[in-house]
């Protein structure tokens, strides 16, 4: 990783914080799946999409270790802190994997689309190694078919803000 200049700090700065509120503002919204209360769109995963495509990858690792200690620390949850960095770590990871190895051939909404249904699966993972009920897995079908809509809304959504932010944010330049 390069070095960071002033003005990525604070606009990655202000990303962080507008990923946290996203976060916890959804976190506040009940379950979508009452069967699978872990299992939730992740809208901050426009933010983390948006870091890897206009700021890199190594500067997105950093930013979506940031959000998951502040929003850690926010929500003070020991078992929301696992969920979180479980689903957003494996999002993270194929999404920017896919975006260096396959992008512009694959779209951005397919690309959200597997960090979705990875993110999900590394949620009901978790449950199950906490719960210790590998049943869960049973789940995952209608995990997945949730994951794909959240998946395609999060990929939109960053669709638009490549297309229609300013420049000054979208250029770290």
């Amino acid at each position: 990783m390069k070095k960071i200049s002033a003005k990525e700090i604070a606009v990655l700065g202000i990303l962080l914080a507008g990923a946290s509120i996203v976060f916890l503002i959804e976190s506040l919204v009940p379950p979508l799946l009452p069967f699978a209360p872990y299992v939730r769109i992740g809208l901050a995963n426009v933010f983390v999409l948006f870091v890897i495509i206009c700021y890199g990858s190594g500067k997105a690792f950093v930013f979506v270790l940031a959000k998951n200690l502040l929003t850690g620390l926010i929500s003070w949850s020991g078992f929301a802190i696992v969920f979180n960095l479980a689903g957003s770590l494996c999002a993270y990871l194929v999404m920017a994997g896919l975006y260096v190895l396959v992008f512009p051939k694959v779209s951005l909404v397919s690309i959200s689309v597997a960090g979705a249904i990875l993110s999900n699966i590394a949620r009901t993972s978790v449950a199950v190694l906490i719960m210790e009920a590998p049943s869960l897995y049973v789940q995952l079908p209608f995990v997945a078919g949730f994951s794909i809509a959240a998946g395609i809304i999060v990929g939109i959504l960053t669709t638009l803000c490549i297309k229609h932010l300013p420049e000054r944010l979208t250029n770290p330049k």
